[in-house]
């Protein structure tokens, strides 16, 4: 079970590591059991994370987890995350919605029919053909023209005074209009490829003293169609054999409130993106293709199921502000609501709930804009969940010896949030594929088998986060498969079988209670069993199978007799201590360790520190002392 080597990096060995320390490159030093100093051209610094997003309110992964593992309605997910608030009922008002990728530019529309209200004949539709543009002037007036398409390049003017103003024009389709090919499409000409929105309700153009605006009002309910399924996947809902509808239930509540809570700048409810809520309208059409629509059965049902229902305070009935993230990764924020721990963002489907970014070191001080990084500080966490919680102020010092320090939102912000996913992080130097090559070693040279997925998972990922090798050996070294192999190896070698079940138990229990491997061989070899199966009632005879399998060679006749005589006196207990906890027996299971651990003899300097420990907790305390090492790290990588 070893690998082939791969380029060192730097191992830090520490119960918990926040500080990242950056050698001079080029020097190459080893110190203490546990900590390795070694020549890298680019260190790399790995970043170890939970969750996506702000963290506040609902967690959207969470609320699935907890519909479709804990069975909770979304009633149950709104009460949990949005702490304070109660149900509500507001109707469905028209709200609109700042369109951003319009901003600043004419309003080009297209449709089976483009109609336009009149301002001399309040309460008139104008049929403008297919298509039509409207760019507001200095002065307020609208100019309409209109065409046969998006990309129409000669446009026939219809009105450039005053009747249409800023604010007062709206364009719609044709009354009525549901199916999403019969709405109005709102032209995006400068992506690429280009793309027509279909949009249900009107365009308003609006104006400013410097912008064109252009704004969606819509029915709220008309408006979440759009929403949901943008924000939280309609396929959520067929999860669990359906019961993952509560979780699109508990989104529509969240994007109703937080929508009919808001407010812009532009005088607009809200805007179609990040910036408040991810908004799509309700179809698109790429060039040369047809209308597809973006509303989904599922998350349409959840909107009808939830109509008009909001999150209110209770105190003054104001809407509450419903915020939302991707994922929590595992605690909520605390804010306007109370920090809540989120078991459900550890669903299956949540690729975030965990996540590992790793930086060229010269790339993290490009990122925060220094000429060189020496160590980065975690000084400051919010006490909640995983490794203390998020960070809430980090601390780097650059080439200069100079401090910089920044928030765990801005130290996020300037990695680049599309891959630096949130402020709960926790810094490492340990590369993630030498972590593993260590956790394999490991299993096979402690529990002799191939590590699992799932405990290469959690290993590689505590070794990264706290850089505690002594620790992970230690778990190792004292769980219980270990204890039960312990404990099996003896009676294989003192009764020639293995243990029954309740022989295991018994011993694997004193064991964990702080026997060594030296009292149980005292146990099971002084039993009257090993003397019939090892000697066949024979004390010389027995004797001598003690020295070949506890000692590796055979006994004179000398030192039977010699035993056999003690034996006599003292009992058998007595024989298998003395011969057990000889130098030579304890030397001989040193070597061992060695052998497996760093492939080589004891040296001197290991047999002066770790012989004394072999006839108390030996068997666990040197495994932990060796495979914690330098070396054993190194060798790992083989």
């Amino acid at each position: 079970m070893r690998h082939r080597r791969r380029a060192l990096h730097w191992i830090v060995s520490a119960a918990l590591v926040p500080l990242l320390v950056v050698p001079t490159a080029g020097v190459a030093q080893a110190e203490a059991v546990g900590t390795v100093v070694a020549t890298v051209a680019e260190p790399t610094v790995t970043f170890i994370g939970h969750g996506w997003g702000h963290g506040r309110g609902m967690g959207q992964y969470g609320a699935l987890g907890y519909a479709t593992m804990y069975d909770k309605s979304y009633t149950w997910i709104l009460d949990h995350f949005y702490g304070g608030t109660s149900a509500g009922a507001v109707g469905n008002p028209t709200i609109s919605v700042e369109l951003l990728g319009l901003s600043s530019k004419p309003l080009i529309v297209t449709g089976k029919h483009v109609y336009v209200r009149s301002m001399s004949t309040p309460g008139t539709l104008v049929d403008l053909g297919t298509a039509a543009r409207f760019t507001v002037r200095a002065d307020g007036h609208v100019k309409v023209e209109k065409g046969a398409g998006c990309s129409t390049t000669s446009w026939e003017l219809v009105s450039d005074d005053a009747t249409y103003q800023a604010g007062s024009t709206r364009v719609q389709a044709a009354t009525g209009a549901s199916d999403v090919t019969d709405l109005l499409r709102a032209c995006y000409l400068d992506l690429d490829p280009k793309i027509e929105r279909a949009y249900r309700g009107e365009l308003s153009i609006e104006g400013t003293s410097t912008a064109q605006l252009t704004f969606n009002r819509v029915a709220t309910e008309d408006y979440l169609r759009g929403v949901v399924p943008r924000e939280s996947p309609s396929s959520w809902g067929d999860l669990a054999g359906g019961k993952g509808m509560e979780a699109l239930k508990a989104q529509a509540v969240a994007a109703r409130s937080y929508a009919l809570s808001s407010s812009r700048p532009s005088g607009a409810t809200t805007c179609d993106t990040t910036a408040c809520q991810v908004y799509g309208g309700a179809g698109i059409r790429y060039q040369g293709f047809t209308v597809e629509s973006l509303e989904a059965a599922n998350t349409n049902a959840a909107v009808t199921a939830t109509a008009g229902q909001v999150r209110i305070w209770p105190g003054s009935g104001a809407v509450a502000r419903t915020e939302f993230s991707s994922s929590t990764g595992g605690y909520t924020v605390g804010g306007a609501f109370a920090a809540v721990p989120d078991d459900g963002d550890a669903v299956a489907q949540n690729p975030n709930h965990d996540w590992t970014v790793a930086y060229p070191l010269s790339t993290v001080a490009a990122k925060l804009g220094l000429s060189g990084v020496r160590g980065i500080t975690v000084t400051q966490r919010n006490g909640l969940g995983d490794l203390g919680g998020r960070v809430l102020s980090v601390q780097v010092v650059d080439d200069a010896h100079v401090t910089h320090t920044y928030t765990g939102a801005t130290f996020r912000s300037k990695m680049g949030t599309s891959q630096f996913k949130s402020d709960w992080f926790a810094v490492s130097m340990v590369n993630q594929d030498e972590a593993e090559n260590v956790v394999r070693a490991l299993y096979w040279d402690l529990l002799g088998r191939r590590v699992d997925s799932s405990g290469l998972a959690t290993w590689t990922r505590y070794l990264m986060t706290t850089g505690d090798t002594a620790g992970l050996v230690r778990s190792l070294a004292t769980s219980r498969e270990r204890l039960e192999r312990l404990v099996s190896d003896q009676y294989r070698s003192a009764l020639n079988r293995v243990p029954e079940p309740e022989g295991l138990s018994h011993w694997v229990a004193h064991l964990d209670a702080g026997w060594g491997v030296y009292d149980l061989q005292i146990a099971i070899y002084g039993s009257p069993e090993s003397l019939s199966t090892l000697g066949r009632g024979d004390v010389k005879v027995w004797i001598g199978a003690l020295y070949r399998r506890i000692l590796g060679r055979t006994a004179s006749a000398g030192e039977r007799t010699y035993w056999a005589q003690i034996a006599a006196v003292s009992g058998r207990e007595t024989v298998v201590a003395g011969i057990a906890q000889s130098d030579e027996a304890t030397m001989r299971r040193l070597t061992v360790y060695y052998r497996t651990f760093l492939g080589r003899q004891v040296d001197a300097s290991g047999k002066a520190t770790f012989l004394p420990m072999m006839t108390a907790r030996g068997d666990f305390d040197v495994p932990v002392h060796l495979g914690s090492s330098p070396e054993y790290w190194s060798k790992a990588q083989e």
